[in-house]
């Protein structure tokens, strides 16, 4: 192929018992999209997430979503079929987004792709990925599908096995301008970016329409903790950050361009050897604007929140405040990883209440469920977050498969948790036990939602 390709890339459904909007956008996707561009392809962008669509909205099948402060908000669904693994589950079963025939009529609006790229997150939302990859092979029968994203590099086999996509993507972004010519004869022109994480263009949010009501901002990759629940170092092993007049840059372009007034940001570390990155942004922020709100839905490591860490969030418009606590039990944590304790953690909370924010601003994730983990432990953790002022967030444990946990979760799960990714959701808890049991995880989500 001599003239430039089109892509279509789909951002697709979510199926489970219950999905949230907490500034959720598909930053891979809009970085690929961004990078296949400056690579002279043509992208066209489907987001089956879409709250904003106008046919769904309206129609009788769908129960309709809800906007809450700061552009965070919940998903238009659809009640399906329960899958059997979840047959004897007391939960009814959604499709989060957009309705199917919306989809459909998305995909006949655009020209024939010439190569269709499905992004994914949670394992145990593939039955969302399966569909969107059947229904964009029915519109468009013989052109190629690739499966890329977090579902995909963490359960390859069952993917190829039964998602129905020509490919699946587990390689290094490295390595795609040399298959994207392979698969359609297009050599990008921007091949050298792919593979350097300072030279990636911003995020293509052009292409997220309409609502667009809050970006994305990711200012570095990686984390340095080797948590044994987490997958961080799974998918990301190795850590980069961009420079200050970067990030500085890609919100002052979503502000002044695109009127985006929440930023919600992605990082896995986002304080941690932030000195010469993120903070000479936010002191410009503070001093010069613009007036702006941040939101931490990934959670700050707590121990970086010194009081002037704390002040200087507190003056650049930070509003939604995310603490990664995890345990207050010392031994537990240092199994876990070692990030926080309990001392750290009340010293944090203290230095952000002196900087000026509230304990509405604050919440605190608790994980809940691991192996080994007793619910006294978690209710004990619960009491100490609460006595601190501020609100508890259960974090339910989902097994990941690669993590360093994984096996021990395979052997305490009276569910096939190796074959079948349905069972890694986090709601239906397939690592109850008997010192452990569902009704315990569910005793302890309505302690931590008691009003304080």
């Amino acid at each position: 192929m001599s003239s430039p390709p089109l892509f279509l890339l789909i951002n697709p459904w979510i199926t489970d018992f219950a999905a949230y909007d907490l500034w959720a956008r598909p930053i891979g996707l809009l970085v690929l999209a961004s990078l296949l561009r400056d690579g002279g392809c043509g992208v066209r962008l489907i987001d089956c997430l879409d709250r904003r669509d106008p046919f769904t909205n309206s129609h009788p099948e769908i129960l309709p979503g809800r906007d809450k402060k700061f552009g965070a908000g919940k998903y238009p669904r659809m009640r399906l079929a329960k899958p059997g693994p979840y047959s004897d589950f007391p939960r009814y079963f959604y499709r989060h987004g957009i309705h199917p025939e919306s989809f459909r009529r998305k995909l006949l609006e655009i020209e024939k792709p010439d190569l269709i790229w499905i992004t994914s997150i949670m394992t145990y939302w593939y039955p969302g990925v399966f569909e969107a990859v059947r229904i964009a092979r029915e519109i468009f029968p013989g052109t190629p599908v690739w499966l890329g994203g977090i579902y995909a590099r963490l359960c390859p086999g069952h993917a190829e096995r039964q998602s129905g996509a020509d490919r699946i993507i587990t390689e290094e972004i490295s390595g795609l301008p040399k298959m994207i010519c392979e698969a359609t004869g297009f050599p990008v022109r921007n091949a050298s970016a792919w593979g350097d994480f300072k030279a990636w263009p911003f995020p293509a949010l052009d292409l997220v329409k309409p609502g667009l009501d809050y970006a994305p901002v990711l200012t570095g990759m990686g984390c340095p903790y080797r948590c044994p629940f987490c997958a961080s170092a799974k998918l990301q092993p190795n850590r980069a950050r961009f420079g200050a007049e970067r990030i500085f840059n890609e919100i002052a372009r979503d502000h002044y361009d695109l009127g985006i007034s929440d930023f919600a940001f992605y990082d896995d570390a986002l304080l941690l050897d932030a000195e010469y990155t993120l903070r000479p942004v936010l002191e410009k922020i503070a001093k010069e604007g613009p007036a702006i709100r941040f939101h931490t839905p990934n959670a700050l490591h707590v121990r970086a929140l010194s009081r002037d860490w704390c002040d200087l969030l507190h003056a650049a418009g930070f509003k939604t405040i995310r603490l990664g606590l995890e345990t207050t039990v010392d031994g537990k944590s240092r199994e876990w990883g070692g990030k926080v304790n309990t001392e750290m953690y009340l010293e944090a909370v203290e230095n952000l209440f002196e900087a000026g924010f509230s304990g509405d601003d604050i919440g605190v994730y608790l994980l809940c469920g691991l192996p080994g983990q007793t619910p006294k432990e978690v209710a004990e953790s619960i009491g100490i977050v609460r006595q601190s002022g501020v609100r508890p967030h259960i974090a339910e444990y989902s097994p990941i498969p690669g993590t360093p946990m994984w096996d021990k979760a395979a052997a305490i799960s009276p569910f096939d948790i190796r074959t079948e990714p349905l069972y890694h959701n986090n709601t239906f808890y397939a690592c109850r036990r008997p010192d452990f049991t569902y009704d315990e995880m569910v005793c302890l989500k309505k302690m931590a939602q008691e009003r304080i």
